[in-house]
């Protein structure tokens, strides 16, 4: 497993740790494919507004690009740095801070805006561009998206704003990659004269955004002032912007109320029907990318068994999941992948969607694939924290599935900081089946996610998973040029993959945007993780 993993999850675990009810909330659940009542963004402000708190929940500890993997660190990053693509709400890929073409399927160049420059009005040069990529590939940084560069050859400087990249093999997904954080592009000469300084507290940092850096310590957070020799096309109406860790949920949501926060993104929050019933806040609900799943960690045991897999998630009760974990804000599973992610082909991916069937509790089917497969009395052990009370909730409710029909079902319990170990150390997942996540992708794009679990190199394929039609599919997929044929095999592979279950999903979580009532213009998707959220933010 790589770093940038190891980041994810971790902010997942701390969420949860320190929230009572470690998810989002809304009136109703919905299957609905198109998910009309969510929005990517919020109307556009239109006055000024006073300086703001904006809550993460904890502290920001990097505005490095390379070890940015986790909502606080990307909350600061995107509020006021900017990639060579850029990510909009709705999902689509369109230029950043470089347009760019495909001269042939293995070569592409980019065009930087003449009018791009970094805070220090200096112009965004070649040289930039090519030292920001390069450090993703620089093994001795160790940064977490070196994986999202695998084919690539070359990055060469063939102009003074002209940046070539040659692969090794054709690559659509890296359009994707680059409109996320690996694009970021920061100046060379103020990280080099930083050196391992550059995005701390100490050192700071250089980029391009409608918001820049004025100051950042421990004890005052993330301070962004709006960049006034912006650039590009933005609106910046906040006169600071302090992001600041709240921990305790009781404190955020009273905060929120009573005006002290201007705004969040909670990753998990149980205090939403209470914040959804107070004027004082807006809540709004945006697409998401992220799936709550179970972890397939061993082929070895009982889980080898397809049959069995299928059986677990024919028993599960998701409707109880999707209530009491995530109070009714996800959608129901019918992939691996959240329908968030259908930016590209759109209409294909929402039509095979829609005739997938929702993951419905039969027990009666699970019973008769527990026969078949002579697995009554085997024992499943599942990994979990009886600390981290959504994990302990998603553990009991397979535990009960599994009983159900016919299974043991055993926990490894361990403490709430030690349920990392399940994802970062081997030697913690011995004897252990499966473990509960919730992830995402880096962009709107049902592979991005996809191919980091069923791909037999993928990041986070724990048991060694590996399917050559799913390989074959994804691998083509990712070289094919046209967006519906490229749809096309990214469907049949995931298709498949809802038929072997190398992971079993039980939700799709939306995202969600809280803010006091008098602000507007924030994105409210997922998108806010990988590109700017604040452009446009204000008062009504």
């Amino acid at each position: 497993m790589n770093r940038r993993n190891l980041t994810r999850i971790t902010a997942l675990l701390l969420t949860c740790t320190a929230i009572v009810g470690c998810g989002r909330s809304a009136d109703n659940s919905t299957s609905s494919t198109t998910a009309s009542h969510l929005q990517p963004t919020t109307t556009a402000a239109t006055a000024e507004a006073d300086p703001i708190t904006w809550a993460v929940y904890r502290d920001v500890q990097t505005i490095d690009p390379l070890y940015a993997f986790d909502y606080p660190d990307n909350t600061a990053l995107t509020l006021m740095c900017e990639s060579l693509l850029r990510t909009e709400p709705d999902g689509a890929i369109t230029d950043g801070l470089a347009s760019f073409s495909r001269t042939d399927d293995k070569t592409l160049v980019f065009d930087i805006n003449p009018d791009a420059k970094f805070w220090d009005n200096s112009p965004v040069t070649a040289e930039d561009v090519v030292y920001s990529l390069e450090r993703h590939r620089d093994p001795e940084l160790g940064g977490f998206y070196a994986d999202s560069l695998v084919r690539v050859d070359t990055i060469e400087a063939t102009g003074d704003r002209e940046v070539t990249i040659t692969l090794t093999q054709p690559d659509y997904w890296l359009d994707g990659e680059l409109a996320s954080l690996p694009g970021i592009i920061v100046q060379k000469k103020y990280v080099e004269a930083k050196g391992a300084a550059y995005g701390t507290t100490t050192g700071g940092a250089m980029c391009t955004g409608a918001y820049k850096l004025d100051s950042w310590s421990p004890a005052s957070g993330v301070v962004a002032v709006p960049n006034d020799d912006y650039w590009g096309e933005a609106d910046p109406r906040v006169a600071k912007i302090t992001l600041k860790g709240v921990v305790d949920e009781a404190a955020l949501t009273s905060s929120l109320i009573a005006g002290e926060i201007g705004g969040t993104y909670p990753p998990a929050i149980s205090t939403l029907p209470v914040l959804e019933g107070n004027k004082a806040v807006t809540v709004t609900q945006g697409p998401g990318y992220a799936t709550a799943a179970l972890v397939i960690s061993d082929l070895d045991g009982t889980l080898g068994d397809v049959k069995v897999r299928q059986a677990l998630s024919l028993a599960l009760d998701r409707k109880g999941i999707v209530e009491n974990v995530f109070h009714g804000a996800a959608e129901d599973a019918r992939w691996l992948v959240n329908p968030g992610t259908f930016a590209s082909a759109s209409e294909t991916y929402q039509a095979a969607y829609k005739d997938s069937p929702v993951l419905e509790q039969d027990i009666d089917l699970a019973k008769k694939l527990i026969e078949e497969a002579g697995a009554a009395g085997k024992t499943v052990t599942i990994g979990m924290s009886s600390a981290i009370p959504d994990i302990a909730y998603e553990a009991g409710a397979f535990k009960t599935a599994g009983e159900k029909i016919g299974l043991e079902v055993e926990f490894k319990s361990v403490s709430a900081d030690a349920f990392i170990n399940f994802f970062i150390d081997p030697k913690a997942r011995e004897g252990v089946d499966a473990f509960p996540t919730v992830t995402y992708g880096d962009y709107a794009d049902p592979a991005a996610l996809s191919a980091t679990v069923v791909l037999p190199d993928g990041a986070q394929n724990y048991s060694g998973f590996d399917d050559p039609e799913i390989t074959s599919l994804m691998e083509e997929a990712r070289g094919t040029e046209d967006v519906e044929a490229r749809a096309k095999l990214v469907i049949e592979a995931q298709q498949r993959t809802m038929e072997l279950l190398p992971w079993i999903p039980t939700a799709q979580p939306n995202s969600v945007l809280v803010t006091n009532s008098e602000l507007t213009g924030a994105v409210s998707s997922f998108a806010y993780m990988s590109a700017p959220w604040a452009n446009h933010l204000g008062v009504r």
